[in-house]
């Protein structure tokens, strides 16, 4: 009985499938490897946005009680009022209440940042000069819950910054750098709010 010989051309795309299997095991897991940690940049960015609405959850508490005591010509009032209008990535309501958009953008992420750290400056002025305001219940619990969502916030800029960090070099790594190119990973900024945002705001009204 004769013996059939393996083709060559079967032996050929044994070899070629050998190499696309290795070629494959060594893209595969480096690109799996960006998309976590992408992902985790995202989910980063998600706790900014999260602390910030907190921030902006105890403005709008508050803001009927400081603009209905305040003198409507005083400059805090129009600084006030001109600031919570014109936030980028924030939306507010007819009711005034400010809302962070689901969809903003890092950047924009920024500017409510710091957009929202001057309100709660403002609103220190405010009292300060409408004094009755700092003895409501309000205003108590205010303070009590300031700092914690300031530190919250302080926290999640961090890890923002930690995840942009790992990706960013992830992706600069070679031979990561090809597969970054060829599959459109881009690095991104890191989180950079200004000096008076990233200070928690002294918010005392004694």
């Amino acid at each position: 009985m004769q013996n059939r010989k393996f083709p060559k051309w079967g032996i050929a795309l044994v070899v070629i499938g050998v190499i696309v299997v290795l070629i494959g095991g060594l893209f595969i897991a480096p690109y799996n490897n960006m998309i976590s940690l992408e992902e985790n940049v995202s989910t980063k960015e998600a706790n900014i946005q999260s602390s910030l609405q907190s921030r902006l959850d105890k403005i709008n508490e508050l803001m009927p009680s400081v603009q209905g005591s305040m003198d409507h010509e005083s400059e805090v009032y129009q600084e006030i009022t001109a600031l919570r209008s014109g936030i980028q990535g924030v939306s507010i309501d007819e009711e005034g209440n400010m809302t962070i958009d689901s969809n903003a953008s890092a950047s924009e992420l920024e500017q409510a940042d710091q957009a929202s750290s001057q309100l709660l400056d403002d609103i220190r002025i405010a009292i300060e000069a409408y004094p009755d305001l700092g003895s409501t219940q309000l205003m108590s619990d205010f303070m009590t819950s300031v700092e914690g969502i300031e530190n919250r916030l302080s926290v999640a800029r961090e890890e923002y910054n930690e995840a942009v960090q790992e990706y960013n070099t992830t992706i600069r790594k070679f031979p990561n750098n090809l597969i970054a190119g060829i599959m459109g990973f881009e690095s991104i900024d890191p989180y950079e709010a200004s000096d008076e945002a990233q200070e928690a705001p002294q918010v005392s009204f004694e």
